[in-house]
């Protein structure tokens, strides 16, 4: 007569059916039962009726899961059950959830590939985004979950980046771009950047430095006393000033990109802080200058090879950026160079405003620091080696030796 009830399986009849091989599907009661499939898997599983539909809950694969075990476990869903609970609707719900809970580096991973693209943002935008999530946000942030995060959590970032305001603010930016494509993805209900203030963190923005002008005799001081800086150095810095470019855009400047034949030096988006490259005329003082350097350079690739032995265990490479201005800034505390402390911006402001003195255009200046011309012009105007340019650098380098001559005093 067979078994009616509940516990009607034991243990040697579930070898058995192993042993055989053949599928099947066995009650133990109450809706506890035991399947062997085709491939040869073994499963508690707990069949029951919710509203009137038949349902099943998969309990675990035997023997992982022992028979005792899941009665156990069968029991106690069926007191869930009689209390109006569905489990299998339940463990559905917590699958699907699970599949939701992605960390910071899973959510920046997938903000990288769908929304900070070259088709959404610039060059620069691409580079500055990048940069914030590279170094701050994966490191701090990365392996927490996206639904955790809370403002504490942001302001605790923001006050332990070690930036200027101005670069906290901007991460704190990429930071709510970042959180406001997990709103998108439904992730998280509101975002966690939301009301944090700067000036609640770091106080007030610091007033942006004026730039200086310095004068002509200011140059003629701080040229005739530059060697003190070590000749390459006082060569680059000639350079810089008289082409107008960014101090990291020489220190990255490579020999294989400057043309002594066509009287070009093109500078690389990689080296630019707008991302976007461009090309720098030659004027016949700045080509001697570079000359010069060539000599120094030696079998380097670098306009400015790296001169510290640390530097070069990984092979070729140019000077640290801060390498000419750490120089320039030693001989001002040694008291070698006589005018007002500038920095490297400075030279840019001081070219702009001589150019203008010596009577080029405020869009030729504007040029020849690599500014983008506004409107129809900035759209139109698509030429990169401008003859315009070319002739208000040599004026301006010429004024430059000039000065240092002292011949160029008149102003």
């Amino acid at each position: 007569m067979a078994k009616r009830g509940i516990n009607l399986l034991d243990d040697l009849q579930i070898k058995r059916w192993l042993t055989a091989g053949t599928p099947l599907a066995k009650t133990d009661g109450g809706g506890l039962t035991f399947t062997l499939s085709k491939a040869g898997t073994a499963t508690f599983v707990l069949r029951y009726m919710r509203a009137g539909r038949p349902k099943e809950l998969t309990l675990g694969n035997y023997p992982d899961l022992t028979l005792a075990a899941a009665r156990k476990l069968a029991r106690e869903h069926r007191v869930n059950i009689d209390q109006g609970g569905d489990p299998a609707a339940n463990k559905q719900l917590s699958k699907m959830r699970t599949a939701l809970t992605w960390t910071v580096n899973r959510l920046v991973d997938d903000y990288l590939d769908k929304q900070l693209t070259p088709e959404n943002y610039s060059n620069s935008t691409l580079y500055y985004r990048k940069w914030d999530i590279e170094n701050i946000v994966r490191p701090k942030l990365g392996s927490l979950e996206v639904q955790l995060i809370t403002p504490a959590d942001i302001v605790y970032v923001i006050e332990n980046t070690g930036r200027t305001w101005t670069i906290n603010r901007r991460i704190l930016i990429t930071l709510g771009k970042l959180f406001d494509h997990a709103i998108a993805k439904k992730l998280i209900p509101s975002n966690p950047c939301t009301g944090v203030k700067l000036t609640a963190l770091l106080g007030a923005k610091p007033k942006v430095k004026k730039r200086i002008m310095l004068t002509t005799q200011e140059i003629r001081s701080v040229l005739s006393n530059i060697e003190f800086i070590g000749t390459q150095n006082a060569l680059a810095f000639r350079i810089l000033l008289a082409t107008c470019v960014r101090s990291i855009e020489l220190t990255k400047a490579k020999w294989q990109d400057i043309d002594f034949n066509k009287k070009t030096w093109i500078v690389h988006d990689d080296a630019v802080k707008t991302r976007q490259g461009f090309l720098v005329p030659l004027t016949p003082t700045v080509e001697k200058w570079f000359l010069e350097l060539k000599e120094y350079a030696g079998s380097s690739e670098y306009v400015l090879p790296a001169r510290d032995d640390r530097r070069m265990r990984g092979g070729d490479s140019h000077v640290g950026p801060t390498t000419l201005w750490a120089a320039i800034t030693r001989a001002f505390e040694r008291g070698e160079i006589e005018s007002r402390k500038f920095t490297p911006h400075d030279t840019r402001s001081t070219a702009k405003g001589h150019m203008r003195n010596l009577g080029v255009s405020k869009e030729i200046s504007e040029l020849a620091l690599n500014h983008k011309l506004q409107g129809m012009d900035g759209i139109y105007d698509v030429r990169t080696d401008i003859p315009e340019r070319r002739t208000a650098l040599e004026l301006w380098a010429k004024f430059i030796d000039e000065i240092e001559t002292g011949s160029g005093l008149s102003s």
